[in-house]
């Protein structure tokens, strides 16, 4: 064993038990506390032994009172003997092992980082001080217990032998708390702290944190230190139902869901099963995909909210709000992994920088899960978990990049008829579903990993991969999970596949991709030339220069001839003719393309970036309009919708030689 053990060894061990010669804290203690410790302090052994020389000569010269003066004698060398062995009323003080406060100590030092000292204090709950240990501060992470200090660490009101009942040593506390955390090494809360909900340990194994308790192996343990990672007391969250409480809560939940309007009735309510379970157990999912439902009024969004609220067990369970900020789900998640559903996410007016984009960024980071960090005023920074799933609800979708679009499950809602039974809406009967739903995903969380290959390989098999896979194979295991304990066969898979794939061909091409929606923006840009108001777009240019049928035959003096003359003042240019006609794009910020990419996230030459991502790009060495450049030639087969104009009936238009290593302009 080493003399200094790293922080994750100790925490492997709780039982060691060296007894440390105990130091002076590293840091400054409050002025006010150590003038009063010091005022206080026990007599030295050469301050005993001189008043020992000196009451002897009084005595042995005055010759008189010499059995009282033995009694005084004997009753200071014993009060400063139990002043300096740290005796008080006969009881000696607690030893303490290696990282700990004193022994039995209900305060736990975690570590130290920077000028900060981490506890988990009586209640479990997580505890920083920075250098200044106050009295109360610590007062405060030991709960109050004053008799308890005291007796660890007494002090004593002037020369009497007897420590005051209700006080402690604050600078010898204050030295047991720094040492003991610095004996444990270093510490931070990024990545090491789990707050309520549910999560997996190293080994895949499900956690689920309730709060107050923390089921770990199918058995309830108080918050603490488990597998290098603090669990922290905190709000007591909703419990799943008592073990072997399973019964047939997803099917009814299931069959609450039909209730609603669905766009898809034979695959949504499926869906929106699934992706209640995925926010009953997002923090231990390595991708938690996000749901957004959307409808007009009356289609029961709202409805389906409440319905939400009372499967997750009331506000306790799950962070909802009609109106909510970014900063502020951070501080109410904090370390959790608390689900979340937000009604009413309407979009921006400004759809880079408004509160709706902020909040949809921060679902994209939990949907693969990540530390949350942020600056702050004090220079102490925020720290937090992004593990939760999130649920959306708006009459209308706010526009998305494609990063966040690939992560999204979109489950549309029409208008409910006027004979439509209402939904059942009873808080008590949904809240014990909802813990009877959380029980049958705890109870077949060890068939996870295999239920879920399943699924995602029935997707494979329909050419359905990446986050496609991801998302429904995430939600369809999830809510198969739900309703039954035995794994899925290929008749029940492929059957729920069969119905998704033909929607989930039409969302793939309109979630479309960062270069596509590139493309799609160039080449819908207005392209006046001459600014006499002929604006035909990028696209119409382009057809025209390559010959595609049913492309204008002339724009003002431009003809299919001398096209490229005027694209290359923009940093474009054609080569070749009908469907297998090529692109060709600049690199260099040239002023046309800025000013056709100005305001996007792909101006000042990030366009290029975009472009290489194309399939089937190939970077070239060319010019534009005598502007040398090295630029991306795209095939027109690759660029959406331009060859979707072309009639099947039009005749083949000959199509130009292979283009060598260059374009060269001539113009």
């Amino acid at each position: 064993m080493t003399d200094h053990p790293n922080n994750d060894d100790w925490l492997r061990d709780h039982s060691r038990s060296l007894v440390p010669t105990r130091k002076a804290p590293d840091r400054p203690i409050d002025e006010d506390a150590l003038r009063e410790n010091l005022v206080n302090a026990p007599e030295v052994p050469g301050e005993i032994s001189q008043k020992k020389s000196k009451d002897d000569g009084e005595k042995d010269d005055v010759g008189a009172g010499k059995e009282s003066a033995a009694n005084a004698r004997s009753n200071r060398a014993e009060k400063a003997n139990a002043r300096s062995s740290g005796r008080g009323g006969g009881k000696g003080r607690a030893t303490r092992g290696r990282g700990e406060i004193f022994q039995n100590s209900p305060v736990t030092p975690l570590g130290i980082h920077g000028d900060q000292h981490w506890f988990l204090d009586t209640l479990g709950q997580l505890r920083s001080i920075g250098t200044n240990f106050q009295k109360n501060h610590m007062l405060s992470v030991f709960g109050g217990q004053v008799g308890l200090l005291a007796k660890s660490f007494p002090t004593y009101a002037g020369k009497s032998p007897t420590p005051k009942p209700a006080d402690f040593n604050a600078l010898e506390l204050a030295t047991a708390m720094i040492v003991a955390a610095k004996e444990r090494g270093v510490w931070s809360p990024v990545g090491r702290v789990r707050g309520s909900g549910a999560w997996s340990d190293d080994d895949g194994q499900l956690i689920f944190h309730a709060g107050d308790e923390v089921l770990i192996g199918g058995k309830w343990v108080p918050p603490g230190v488990y597998d290098n990672k603090v669990y922290p007391a905190s709000d007591p969250v909703p419990r799943p139902a008592p073990t072997g409480v399973r019964g047939d809560a997803g099917v009814e939940i299931l069959e609450m869901i039909g209730s609603w309007n669905w766009a898809r009735p034979e695959v949504d309510p499926m869906l929106a099963l699934g992706a209640i379970c995925a926010q009953m157990i997002g923090g231990a999912l390595d991708w938690r995909p996000v749901t957004w439902l959307s409808g007009d009024q009356a289609t029961g969004k709202s409805t389906f909210q409440r319905l939400l609220r009372y499967l997750h067990g009331g506000s306790e369970g799950l962070l909802q709000a009609s109106d909510a900020t970014e900063a502020g789900i951070r501080s109410v998640i904090g370390y959790s992994s608390m689900p979340v559903a937000l009604d009413e996410l309407e979009p921006d007016d400004d759809p880079k920088k408004g509160k709706a984009a902020a909040i949809i960024r921060l679902a994209r980071i939990a949907a693969s899960g990540d530390q949350i960090l942020r600056g702050s005023t004090d220079q102490k920074g925020y720290q937090g978990n992004a593990y939760s799933c999130f649920l959306f609800s708006s009459i209308l979708v706010p526009p998305l990049p494609p990063q966040d679009r690939s992560r999204l499950i979109l489950l549309d809602l029409n208008r409910l008829g006027k004979d439509a039974p209402k939904p059942k809406d009873d808080p008590r009967r949904l809240r014990q579903l909802g813990a009877a739903l959380r029980r049958n995903l705890i109870d077949g969380w060890s068939d996870w990993a295999e239920r879920l290959d399943l699924w995602r390989a029935a997707l494979a098999k329909k050419g359905h991969g990446g986050r496609t896979a991801d998302n429904y194979g995430t939600v369809l295991a999830l809510a198969d999970m739900g309703l039954h304990t035995e794994l899925p066969n290929d008749e029940t898979m492929d059957g729920w596949v069969a119905k998704l794939d033909r929607f989930l061909k039409a969302e793939t091409v309109e979630v479309g991709s960062n270069a596509d929606d590139m493309l799609v923006h160039l080449m819908s840009q207005p392209l006046d030339v001459w600014r006499r108001g002929q604006r035909y777009n990028v696209a119409s240019w382009v057809a025209m220069a390559a010959r595609l049928p049913r492309a204008p035959e002339q724009i003002d003096t431009a003809t299919p001839e001398n096209a490229n003359s005027y694209l290359a003042q923009y940093g474009l240019r054609v080569k070749g003719r009908g469907n297998d006609a090529v692109l060709a794009i600049a690199n260099k910020p040239l002023s046309g393309l800025r000013t056709l990419f100005e305001g996007t996230p792909w101006a000042e030459g990030v366009w290029s970036q975009a472009a290489r991502r194309v399939a089937g790009a190939e970077g070239k060495n060319m010019t534009f309009a005598r502007v040398p450049s090295r630029g991306y030639v795209i095939p027109f087969s690759s660029i959406p919708g331009l060859l979707n104009a072309m009639e099947t009936s039009a005749p083949v238009v000959p199509t130009a030689p292979p283009m060598g290593d260059e374009i060269e302009d001539h113009i």
